[in-house]
């Protein structure tokens, strides 16, 4: 089940001297904040290059990201897909197409069909084509930055995203992956999340958090409002954000939910609901459903994960890829846009894990937030700018056992704060509320809502290729209606027989590498000891360290990924066909180059 070859995980560009290696009608005020946010970003962009190119000649190398186990940070060879259902734009996986030598031959493969991760429509991709993947530039790890004497060598730290050698091929290959853990420490992955401790015996386990921003750069799409599916728009069984008591939120516009005045809170709430397979194919032929809608924990799902070609059809489990991807995600982030009509009254956002409320509540009179886990406060409350009449760009997220609150862009509480609900040991068990994950709640005040964007967390998988729990093996090639049934039950899917957690003991001098793309990433899981001399075999190996298979020694460490200087084309209209993967005119994607936190 390797999505990833052996061969070249990184490749430098080879005509270079480096190394191989609709909806939605949002207010005025929230599309001025929008339009003076993208001119920056585009000006951003161009520094990113400017800067780039400087330090390129100095203490930098260039390589294309050639495969998918580093998204949706970075992007492999992809299809970018418009759904023809809710013109959501999404990435399919599409590196099977090329050879993973560097040289671009085609392999005769072509993906056929991808998902939607927002409706889950299944689209004909065939005649897309495949763009390659991201050209990043990386600093030379153990080297000064020119001109930034100040900020020392570039060393290895944990998050990341680092160029290497392989350890069992270092002489042939290098990959690309996240650093995640550090010398003299033990790793565990546990329900989707890293936890780590001090290689002593009996040290205190921690839970690792990302910074901010890089949390929200590896957040992945679950639904976008201003992009509803055509088939099931006008039928309100399939409609994802409803109010909890009927007539308790108005929508005046689509995407746009109102709220008057009310003693009471009321409440709007996100239901997980997503056609299965069977759903979607009897709502596109017209006939009736077998099965009605109903609502299903969110899981790990990813378009990029969603390619078939006709050659994966013949297997029942390549076949399954369009919709089992099947682990539970609670940790959410919600975003939106708040217009303050009257400056009175609260507003609450609220993400639910494991039937346990983590909300934030805002004095809209005083601008007063409060961060809650359960009923417990968390620490002080902060200012935040919501006290008068006007428009907000609020993000909200419960992420590794921490809430954090962005109001136009800026954080009230810094990085968060941080609850504890799992030693790392025990499980948290989905429950029916986890079926309404995301909630926004008002009392006594006057506003509107709009550009709702729910999205999850990455989920770490113990083995790429394998669910976390032997009882979901049952489900992965059959029929998807049992599987969705199955989601829609939260105690059942709980009481799955999920393997315990997995850890990885890391020596003084070494690191463990993971992809954010997880369940397909060929990482520091993954590998073997070829490297490795043995008594037992004289002719095995040549490096007799005793080096553990996930381990990677800081000599193999090539450096550290800092920007995407040049992703692929944006083809223009009219689009000229000039080969299966070849359209003109086209443009720089400029809008693509950043930054890699």
């Amino acid at each position: 089940m390797k999505r990833e070859t052996p061969a070249l995980a990184v490749r430098a560009p080879q005509s270079s001297s480096t190394s191989r290696t609709d909806e939605q009608a949002p207010s005025a005020e929230a599309a001025r904040l929008a339009s003076r946010r993208n001119r920056r970003e585009s000006v951003e962009s161009f520094v990113v290059v400017l800067i780039g190119f400087l330090i390129w000649s100095f203490e930098a190398e260039g390589f294309v990201i050639p495969t998918g186990s580093m998204a949706p940070t970075l992007m492999g060879r992809h299809k970018e897909i418009t759904c023809p259902e809710c013109g959501f734009v999404y990435q399919v996986n599409a590196d099977c197409e090329a050879e993973s030598s560097g040289m671009g031959a085609k392999t005769g493969l072509r993906v056929t069909w991808g998902t939607c991760e927002n409706c889950r429509f299944t689209a004909k991709v065939d005649g897309e084509p495949s763009f390659a993947g991201d050209r990043i530039y990386t600093v030379k790890a153990g080297t000064e930055l020119p001109f930034l004497p100040a900020a020392g060598k570039v060393e290895p730290k944990r998050w990341d995203v680092t160029v290497f050698k392989l350890p069992e091929d270092p002489a042939e290959v290098r990959y690309i992956k996240r650093l995640v853990g550090m010398p003299s420490e033990v790793l565990r992955i546990h329900q989707g999340d890293l936890w780590r401790r001090d290689l002593a015996e009996n040290a205190p386990r921690e839970r690792l958090n990302r910074p901010p921003t890089q949390q929200l750069q590896v957040q992945v799409p679950v639904y976008d409002d201003a992009h509803r599916a055509a088939s099931l728009r006008d039928d309100p069984r399939w409609r994802r954000w409803a109010p909890s008591v009927t007539d308790s939120w108005s929508e005046p516009t689509p995407g746009t939910f109102a709220a008057g005045r009310s003693e009471g809170w009321r409440e709007l709430r996100y239901r997980h609901i997503v056609p299965d397979p069977e759903q979607w194919e009897a709502i596109r032929a017209g006939h009736d459903l077998l099965t009605p809608p109903r609502a299903s924990l969110v899981t790990d799902f990813s378009s990029f994960n969603t390619d078939l070609t006709p050659q994966s059809l013949q297997h029942p489990r390549p076949a399954s890829r369009s919709w089992f991807q099947p682990h539970w995600v609670g940790d959410l982030t919600l975003s939106l846009t708040v217009d303050v009509v009257e400056a009175s009254g609260r507003l609450r956002l609220d993400l639910i894990e494991a039937g346990t409320s983590n909300h934030c509540e805002i004095d809209l009179a005083s601008g007063e937030a409060r961060l809650f886990h359960g009923d417990e406060p968390l620490g002080e409350p902060a200012a935040t700018p919501i006290k008068a009449k006007g428009s907000y760009q609020v993000v909200f997220a419960n992420v590794d056992d921490r809430l954090t609150l962005w109001v136009d862009g800026k954080l009230p509480f810094g990085d968060g704060r941080a609850y504890q609900s799992t030693d790392g040991e025990t499980f948290l068990r989905p429950t029916v509320d986890d079926l309404e994950p995301a909630r926004i709640g008002v009392q006594n005040a006057e506003l509107a809502v709009n550009g709702l964007v729910l999205k999850r967390d990455l989920y770490y998988t113990q083995n790429p290729g394998e669910p976390d729990a032997d009882d979901l093996l049952l489900y992965y090639g059959g029929n998807p209606r049992v599987f969705f049934d199955l989601l829609a039950d939260p105690g059942r899917y709980a009481d799955l027989n999920w393997r315990a957690p997995r850890e990885f003991a890391i020596e003084a001098g070494r690191y463990m590498m993971l992809g954010d793309n997880s369940p397909w990433s060929r990482d520091s899981r993954a590998w073997g000891r070829a490297d490795q001399t043995t008594p037992n075999d004289p002719e095995r190996g040549w490096d007799g360290s005793g080096r553990e298979s996930w381990e990677v020694p800081r000599a193999l460490i090539t450096g550290r990924a800092f920007s995407v200087y040049w992703p692929h084309f944006q083809p223009v209209w009219p689009k000229f066909r000039l080969g299966p993967d070849l359209r003109l005119p086209a443009r720089p994607n400029l809008e693509e180059v950043r930054w890699i936190h």
